[in-house]
């Protein structure tokens, strides 16, 4: 019997300091010495850091983050400049703690401006319609559009690499691949060879700034209307091919069941039109063959997020998921999204 942990933010914080040579109340203060006013702990907190609300009204976010999984700053400035008032604008700001006490670690401190607004988490918790209502389809629609027009961003100022860059993603992306193939059931390894065999062309779509976790928790709209406000945390954030990260948006248009699977919101069909309607107007008209390696890059996205373990740029190890708790939930995403007539992505045919 699957049982869920309940997540509790004052049990996330206190496990978090275990692992450092400072303390919570250092961190706050220093909060408060760098932008005055209170200090309010931010309701879900990372694994590899601490965050917290600070200023007279509570308008900026103070991050203490791991050294080891310190911040690349030039990909948060990119963001910036790529994505405007979208991204927010971050700072390195010091560093609490000592280095040399065993087994803990000091923390990186980083200065943002807050993204007003809700989490997209939030506003779906605030706003309690039926799941196929009038008002949750007129939301979905809004929010679509507009991150459609935030990957039209990216698309639209694609990044320069050099060859050897570009050959170690062709590297990686094959020998994860390959590792998958080897570990997941029979049952994927079609879909899998498919992505192997489609690197060269993938690696070929323009690149780009990838969020890594665009997540329910990192996407904020404005708590009215449900329009896009802003994208948070870019910690993980890195150059690749357009497309990889498409597969979050699954959660705009559907929903996990532990029993039964991907299901899709009836106006999923609408939400996809919306998404590459306003794509194309955005970025002008492309290609059939751009738009199945686009796929191509989201089918490949999902296996390389979902097929492994969590993993933090301070552990590059890859582990493949296994038959527990949480392997058995990734295990039911790439089943719906992969396999499932019903609700499997286009492109696999």
């Amino acid at each position: 019997m699957t049982t869920c942990t309940v997540y509790n933010v004052e049990d996330s914080i206190a496990d978090f300091f275990t692992k450092t040579s400072t303390t919570r109340q250092t961190c706050d203060d220093r909060a408060k010495d760098l932008v005055g006013g209170t200090v309010s702990p931010i309701n879900i907190q990372g694994f590899c850091s601490y965050s917290v609300y600070a200023g007279p009204s509570l308008e900026y976010v103070v991050q203490f983050r791991l050294k080891s999984l310190e911040l690349k700053t030039e990909n948060t400035k990119l963001a910036k400049q790529l994505y405007g008032r979208l991204a927010p604008d971050v700072s390195f700001a010091g560093q609490l703690g000592d280095d040399d006490i065993a087994g803990k670690e000091p923390l990186y401190i980083y200065l943002a401006n807050r993204i007003r607004g809700v989490t997209q988490l939030d506003f779906n918790l605030t706003h309690d319609c039926p799941e196929n209502s009038q008002e949750n389809f007129a939301w979905r629609k809004t929010l679509m559009g507009d991150m459609s027009r935030f990957f039209a961003l990216s698309w639209k100022s694609p990044q320069v690499i050099d060859l050897s860059y570009r050959n170690r993603l062709s590297q990686t992306y094959t020998s994860e691949l390959q590792l998958l193939l080897t570990a997941l059931p029979v049952r994927f390894h079609a879909v899998i060879q498919i992505c192997i065999d489609s690197v060269d062309a993938i690696i070929s779509l323009p690149m780009v700034l990838l969020h890594q976790d665009l997540g329910d928790c990192n996407i904020m709209v404005d708590e009215t209307t449900c329009h896009l406000v802003g994208v948070i945390d870019w910690a993980e954030a890195e150059i690749g091919p357009f497309g990889l990260n498409l597969s979050a948006l699954e959660s705009l248009s559907g929903k996990p069941h532990l029993r039964n699977g991907w299901s899709r919101y009836e106006d999923y069909s609408i939400l996809q039109d919306t998404f590459w309607d306003t794509f194309k107007e955005e970025v002008g008209d492309f290609s059939k063959d751009d738009l199945r390696t686009i796929r191509l890059a989201r089918i490949t996205g999902l296996l390389l997020t979902h097929g492994f373990t969590s993993r933090l740029a301070n552990d590059p190890n890859q582990v493949p998921i296994g038959d527990d708790e949480r392997g058995r939930y990734n295990m039911l995403l790439l089943d719906g999204f992969l396999l499932n007539p019903d609700t499997r992505f286009e492109g696999l045919d």
